[in-house]
């Protein structure tokens, strides 16, 4: 990869590869939310004490009153939208964090300007520390630096007298490239550091033969489930027939091509967020809000593909209702592995699938 090739990967993507980036976005939004609810929290408050504070004093203060009043009004909308919008349009959160940058960015060039014969320290204060807050492209964050620099610039070199106007942008533009060094590199590591623990967590949480959530996450997640339907929850108990003949037949290879090949039919039919590897070979799914009466046929057709590959399932299927109270998930997953257990049954019964073929 060539040099340019590098800058532009770090200035699009901080660093990593298109594909990880991309990834890494719903992880981003959502850290983008939290930082946003508290320092909209924050700024809200640090500005009605100022406009408070300001209806108290005489002077600077005074003369502030209604920016500060302006500010705190835009952080209280900000934050709204952050706890009440943004659950339901999550990629929202990043014009939000658009809008709360700007807003500091205005307001450090407006307390900037109220003194024509002082050296500007708040528009250069805000421009270093606003680009830091959240997670965010570094080339965006590059542009919006490069604006906030261009209109205070322009601003100064019109309103402010020339020899403090001059040193003024100096400083603006100096701090602005610093600005952007430092974007760049702490960008660089947090994205990185997001993208260590997103792999650190999906080790956690998946098995890493079939690509399903393991027992660990199943766990976890298991008494979470009745807060999560509105109707039914339906459990789905799997174990693969033959799984050990296999291995002692034609290896251990073959077995685990065996468990891919199940998993990744489960997975397709019931979802890859709730389906699980509870053991060896037994595999737990739910569905949350599903359809009880088309689960036979469903079953029979999953069956029906993993035959044609030459691999055998016996599944157990249990419901329960929500109107029937507390939901005891023990029970519905104890229900499911009864009924998966009589179907082995009833497959080794058949004479063609004698265990001691097996």
């Amino acid at each position: 990869m060539s040099g340019i090739q590098k800058i532009g990967k770090l200035f699009l993507y901080a660093g990593v590869e298109k594909e990880e980036y991309e990834q890494l976005l719903p992880l981003m939004h959502e850290e983008n939310r939290e930082l946003l609810r508290l320092f909209s929290q924050l700024a809200a408050v640090m500005f009605l004490l100022l406009y408070i504070a300001s209806m108290l004093t005489n002077g600077f203060a005074a003369t502030n009153s209604t920016t500060y009043l302006i500010c705190a009004t835009g952080m209280l909308l900000i934050l709204f939208c952050t706890c009440f919008v943004v659950p339901k349009y999550p990629a929202l959160v990043m014009v939000l964090v658009f809008l709360f940058e700007v807003l500091l960015y205005t307001f450090g060039i407006r307390i900037s300007l109220l003194h024509a014969e002082k050296a500007a320290v708040s528009a250069i204060a805000f421009l270093l520390v606003t680009p830091l807050l959240f997670y965010d492209r570094p080339i965006r964050l590059t542009a919006l630096i490069g604006a906030a620099v261009a209109v205070f610039v322009a601003i100064v070199a019109r309103f402010k007298a020339p020899d403090v106007a001059e040193s003024d942008i100096w400083n603006m533009v100096t701090f602005g490239v610093v600005a952007v060094v430092t974007t760049l590199f702490i960008m660089r590591i947090k994205i990185h550091a997001l993208s260590q623990s997103r792999q650190i967590e999906y080790m956690g949480q998946t098995d890493l033969l079939t690509g399903t959530k393991n027992r660990n996450h199943y766990e976890t997640r298991l008494k979470g489930y009745p807060g999560l339907c509105a109707s039914n929850l339906i459990c789905v108990y799997a174990d693969v027939n033959g799984l050990h003949e296999m291995n002692n037949r034609e290896g251990h290879p073959a077995g685990d091509r065996m468990l891919c090949a199940v998993a990744a039919e489960i997975r397709k039919d019931f979802g890859e967020e709730h389906t699980y590897r509870v053991g060896g070979d037994e595999f737990v799914a739910f569905r949350v809000d599903g359809k009880p009466e088309d689960l036979p046929f469903e079953i029979d057709l999953l069956k029906q593909v993993l035959a044609k590959k030459g691999y055998h399932i016996s599944v157990g299927t249990a419901v329960r209702e929500k109107t029937q109270g507390e939901m005891d998930m023990y029970a519905l997953v104890s229900e499911a592995e009864s009924n998966m257990l009589a179907d082995k049954r009833e497959f080794y019964r058949r004479s063609e699938n004698d265990r001691r073929s097996r």
